[in-house]
């Protein structure tokens, strides 16, 4: 009874350390700019903070099935391995379209008393489309992984195993945690951003949509050279 008692405690453990690793690797990750970050605080300065939420909340889903992915084996990873410089070209050009659709929009952030309409579901799925269009990720996360289970980081004892089971919850755990890091760091962009929201609408004025343009284009051509050349 005692036995079963400490190997519950220590599943329990090791599931929650398995999402503190990857909220805490996820939120670093996320720290920079990217797209989801900008449209996540392009939308708390001309939209509102719920939408925002709404679109933050979309872009992290995809953070889930492209950790499973990762944890499920290297031939998934060799799969899409093979077709990396496709699939990067074709996101590289549809970040670029992205970057000059959004440049060409006449971008007026007015502030009013009135509350935005939330747009609940147009946010979430623009959210989700832009994260779901990164499957850099699932690469990512198997280079932690790799660090992981091997121990790379505590001297050749691993930080947590996974099982063969799909329903490990140890595997669960983890990418959830990778969504919660992501979340996070962008429910903050959106707090600063809407605290900030005045202030960041005169600095930047209806340039804006200009910089959010910028950063689509400069992406889209990094993310075209780096895997051309």
């Amino acid at each position: 009874m005692l036995n079963h008692f400490f190997l519950t405690i220590f599943g329990i453990l090791k599931i929650l350390i398995a999402f503190g690793i990857a909220a805490f690797f996820s939120f670093i990750g996320s720290v920079f700019l990217g797209l989801v970050n900008a449209a996540v605080i392009n939308t708390a300065i001309t939209k509102s903070e719920k939408s925002a939420l709404w679109l933050a909340f979309g872009g992290v889903l995809p953070e889930i099935p492209y950790t499973l992915i990762a944890i499920l084996g290297a031939s998934y990873v060799g799969v899409l391995e093979n077709y990396k410089i496709h699939l990067s070209i074709a996101m590289g050009v549809v970040f670029i379209l992205m970057g000059l659709t959004s440049m060409l929009k006449k971008n007026a952030t007015p502030v009013t008393t009135e509350e935005p309409k939330t747009g609940a579901f147009s946010n979430f799925t623009k959210g989700f489309l832009l994260a779901i269009a990164n499957p850099q990720l699932i690469f990512y996360w198997s280079g932690y992984l790799i660090l992981f289970q091997t121990g790379a980081f505590t001297d050749g004892k691993p930080f947590f195993t996974f099982t063969d089971s799909p329903w490990d919850p140890t595997k669960w755990s983890f990418a959830f945690g990778a969504a919660a890091g992501a979340f996070l760091i962008l429910f903050i962009y959106i707090k600063l951003s809407t605290v900030y929201k005045n202030q960041l609408t005169k600095l930047i004025g209806d340039k804006f949509s200009l910089i959010i343009g910028a950063l689509f284009i400069g992406i889209g051509l990094f993310t075209i050279i780096k895997n051309v050349i």
